[in-house]
């Protein structure tokens, strides 16, 4: 017998899980909802049916281990009452903050489904918009619930914690490169006063945040000071720190410092001062940056994303900071919810009956912020860095008046979902043909295993992180050796 087709629902943004769970109830008196609106110090809960029947009015709840043990309390007793089974009760709230995440997690650890809704929906659904107190909050947030408009609370897949360590990892990262870009821009402006154009490679031949620039700004750094150092010693203090041609260099230094404009000499001590400081602390926001790209580099080898890497352009940055906004693969939605959640779709409108265009519009604030800002940096690197057929398609896209690299992010998108999920990595258009010949799939997995090597090799341990079977990379190298007998190995 032919499997029954799927049907498809009206109701496509409808959560999976809570689906499932009012089809298993059969009946949704045979439900129980919690909203909870979230505070600091105190959260207030209602407990309702399927059906939004109020069981228990509003409620303080403490935010601390005795509320929580309190509110299963006294959910267990309305579910014992009525003969609902836990598995048939969930709560929710609005986005949680982050003095929530600890008590969402004790509910999660206590065996109950817990989702979040959004805030923005939940004020829609509120039974006026003239006033704002925490029972209409409750009614909104219970109405969205039982919708079925909900996403999944913490973290999606607990029992494989790498993807919430990718999200934390990348998120971390990305807000301590923000405070870099910050310090550096200070820097400049503090540089700009004590020695202007010592900053710029071509005046002093050393580059701008080299090892040897940082060292020159540490201590008594301005104009005249510089002016008064000897070739020689500056020459032997460049030639230690690494600098093509030292000599050439430190006569560009001096001869650039004797002929820029000073600074004040009363401001030169605090300019200085500053400067050091400053310097210090950009010296530890990038040394902190690197560490966490390697701890994230590290934990995407365990994981289907570790594919990405495959794909020219994209490195561990990118590639950590998608899988954890994205998580486990098993849980990815089609492209279309991707690309909405991402917020790379434009708007639509189409009104006047079906002889009427639709218009585009402009895409909807209503996204995923941070992982919008990952998948266009992701095809801007393509676009840069990618193969000919992913650079060109680009290109193509931007020269018929198209968002190329909106389009791009949603090819990558697709591209992204194909990888993850059948864990296989990206190979060129030869070798991934249906009838692709032995020697044309060689070619290709060899490119592609040249490609991810050239970047696991700049982290500790990743060459062996390639080789281990237990990992996708890995998995994969094995499965090409025993099915089609081709050898990929490690260069030395």
């Amino acid at each position: 017998m032919k499997p029954k087709p799927k049907r498809k629902s009206v109701y496509r943004s409808q959560n999976a899980t809570l689906r499932a769970l009012f089809e298993r109830a059969g009946d949704p008196r045979k439900v129980i909802c919690v909203p909870l609106d979230y505070a600091k110090r105190k959260h207030v809960a209602l407990v309702c049916d399927g059906h939004g029947d109020i069981l228990k009015g509003a409620f303080p709840v403490e935010n601390n281990p005795a509320g929580v043990a309190w509110l299963i309390e006294q959910i267990s007793a309305t579910a014992r009452h009525r003969k609902i089974p836990k598995n048939q009760i969930f709560f929710g709230g609005e986005d949680e903050p982050a003095y929530v995440a600890n008590f969402t997690a004790a509910l999660r650890e206590a065996g109950y489904l817990v989702m979040r809704v959004n805030a923005h929906e939940a004020k829609e659904n509120r039974e006026t918009h003239a006033a704002s107190t925490d029972q209409l909050d409750l009614i909104g947030i219970a109405k969205t619930l039982l919708s079925r408009r909900a996403r999944s609370s913490g973290d999606a897949s607990p029992e494989n914690p790498a993807y919430h360590r990718l999200r934390e990892l990348a998120r971390c990262r990305r807000s301590l490169v923000r405070q870099q870009t910050a310090t550096g821009n200070r820097i400049h402006a503090l540089v700009d006063q004590l020695f202007p154009g010592f900053l710029d490679d071509s005046k002093t031949g050393i580059t701008a945040f080299h090892e040897a620039s940082i060292e020159l700004m540490k201590d008594r750094f301005s104009a005249p000071e510089i002016a008064k150092r000897k070739p020689a010693a500056l020459a032997k203090t460049l030639r230690r720190l690494l600098v093509h041609h030292p000599d050439e260099a430190a006569a560009k230094i001096i001869n650039l410092a004797r002929s820029v404009l000073p600074p004040a000499p009363h401001r030169v001590a605090t300019l200085q001062r500053t400067l050091s400081a400053t310097v210090d602390l950009h010296q530890c926001l990038s040394r902190n940056a690197d560490e966490l790209r390697t701890d994230a580099a590290l934990t995407l080898s365990t994981t289907p994303y570790a594919m990405l890497t495959s794909i020219r352009g994209i490195g561990f940055v990118l590639a950590a900071g998608v899988a954890g906004e994205l998580g486990d693969p098993a849980t990815l939605g089609t492209t279309d919810s991707l690309c909405c959640y991402a917020g790379i779709v434009p708007k639509t409108l189409q009104s006047g009956g079906p002889d009427s265009p639709p218009v585009q519009g402009h895409v909807s604030p209503r996204c995923n912020h941070i992982l919008k800002d990952w998948v266009v940096q992701s095809a801007q690197k393509i676009h840069l860095c990618g193969v000919p057929e992913h650079k060109d398609r680009i290109t193509r896209w931007n020269a018929e008046g198209r968002n190329g690299l909106y389009a791009g992010a949603r090819h990558y998108l697709r591209l992204l979902r194909s990888l993850v999920k059948n864990q296989v990595p990206y190979l060129a258009p030869a070798g991934r043909t249906r009838g692709a010949a032995p020697e044309e799939l060689a070619a290709a997995a060899q490119d592609t295993w040249k490609v991810m090597q050239n970047k696991w090799r700049t982290i500790p341990g990743g060459l062996d992180l390639m080789l281990d079977e237990a990992h996708p990379l890995g998995f994969w190298r094995r499965v090409l050796k025993e099915a089609h007998d081709i050898q990929l190995p490690i260069r030395p």
